[in-house]
């Protein structure tokens, strides 16, 4: 097959009823990959396509139920019968359109990287995240390379801006607020607010330099901020406690009417000093039975936290305070289930020897299931415990199939905790 000279080889390309199909399945290919990789299948074709294809590569595809073309064979093909390459045909259709401009796009951008901002950040921090910008902008930074073809300088400025806060992380404790941090060190009045584009570029930023995957969820968010020394500011996470003893003076108040409060995260940060009761911290993970432990735990001298989520890094900060300022006992009691034993676990790994599992024994978890059960689909096959006591409760659960609500265990934690604490009786 070859073209007549006159033909305009995209015309008839497009126009052949015989090549719409498989063009059509080439442009998405070509656009997944950014070159001529891979193939494509057309699964029953017709007599016309058979035909098309036959004539186009001069081999019998006729009578087949499936046809296989490597967008490889078809390019080089191409170009022995016409002079135009396959980008430039496949451009035709919307998807593959995109990603020549993208890929045009992508060259501009790095150009730009290469020339007007890695020289001045040589030896620096922010000179490596720069470099991976350049390697993985076709899909780690595939939006600021789209928003570059309209938005050139905005998009150059961001990430110099970004540059600048990786080189004058401050990896300070307590933490800086993010704002003045933003302030501080770019000359800019954005401000990086959560979900936007800004802080997304910074998200990833931040997560090159420390190793670890870009956080998906407001908690992750706030830990990898945690890390650099940053703080966003805000009531964004919190835990409730009762008993800490500290001179803090919102838990001083507190403790003078013996009841429980919340503590965010930027109070916790903020302690200077922190203990607890007879060095015993009692962490109860269900909010409903730690207002019922804490409500008959009034007049008694003992130190209650609620984690108020999993993934809660107020609850993660406050457990790192009292665990550095001695040998602390951690008694965690939390649901016993698979997501709770696996949270149980994780506390377990963290904190080693600090952490107790409370009230995990195979009596408490036929008690909480004689009362009020139900059936668990078991969708946690692979989960594996390495604490021995949480290990028989994950036993159980697979053996009888059946989880439920811990609250019959409420009186024995409050005699639990009378019998390890010393009852002092405040006077109101």
């Amino acid at each position: 097959m070859k073209l007549a000279p006159a033909q305009n080889p995209i015309e008839f390309f497009t126009s052949h009823g015989g090549f719409t199909r498989l063009l059509a399945a080439m442009a998405n290919t070509y656009a997944r990959h950014g070159r001529a990789f891979g193939a494509v299948r057309l699964v029953s074709p017709s007599a016309e396509e058979e035909k098309a294809i036959s004539e186009f590569f001069g081999r019998d595809y006729f009578d087949q139920a499936l046809i296989r073309i490597s967008l490889g064979d078809f390019e080089r093909r191409l170009t022995k019968v016409s002079d135009i390459d396959l980008a430039h045909l496949l451009a035709k259709y919307t998807d593959a359109n995109l990603e020549i401009r993208n890929t045009t796009d992508k060259d501009s951008f790095a150009d730009a990287l290469q020339t007007e901002l890695l020289p001045s950040y040589r030896f620096t921090r922010a000179e490596s995240w720069l470099n991976d910008v350049s390697t993985h902008m076709r899909r780690t930074y595939k939006p600021w390379v789209k928003k570059y073809a309209t938005e050139p300088h905005k998009v150059l400025s961001m990430v110099n801006n970004v540059a600048q806060l990786i080189n004058n992380l401050p990896m300070t404790h307590p933490p800086m607020y993010l704002s003045d941090f933003v302030a501080k060190y770019t000359n800019t009045l954005q401000v990086i607010d959560f979900n936007s584009e800004y802080e997304a570029l910074f998200l990833r930023a931040l997560a090159h330099s420390f190793e670890t995957s870009v956080p998906h969820n407001i908690n992750g968010r706030i830990s990898l901020y945690l890390k650099a020394g940053l703080l966003t500011g805000g009531v964004v996470c919190q835990v409730t406690v009762q008993g800490i003893i500290s001179s803090d003076i919102i838990c001083t108040f507190y403790n003078s009417l013996n009841q429980a409060h919340v503590l965010t995260l930027e109070n916790i940060l903020h302690l200077s000093d922190i203990s607890a009761y007879n060095n015993k911290v009692f962490i109860i993970d269900n909010p409903l039975m730690f207002s019922a432990v804490s409500e008959q735990m009034r007049g008694t001298a003992c130190t209650l936290i609620s984690s108020m989520g999993n993934h809660n890094p107020a609850f993660f900060c406050l457990l790192d305070l009292f665990c550095n300022c001695g040998d602390v006992s951690l008694y965690y009691s939390g649901n016993m289930d698979y997501k709770g034993l696996a949270f149980a676990d994780k506390l377990h790994l963290q904190f080693g020897k600090q952490f107790i599992p409370w009230r995990y024994s195979k009596p408490d978890y036929e008690l909480i299931i004689e009362q009020s059960s139900s059936l668990l689909p078991d969708e946690r096959k692979d989960l594996a415990m390495h604490n021995e006591d949480l290990a028989l409760i994950l036993s159980q659960i697979r053996k009888t199939g059946k989880i439920a609500s811990s609250l019959p265990l409420v009186p024995h934690l409050v005699s639990d905790i009378k019998k390890e604490t010393q009852e002092v009786h405040h006077e109101k």
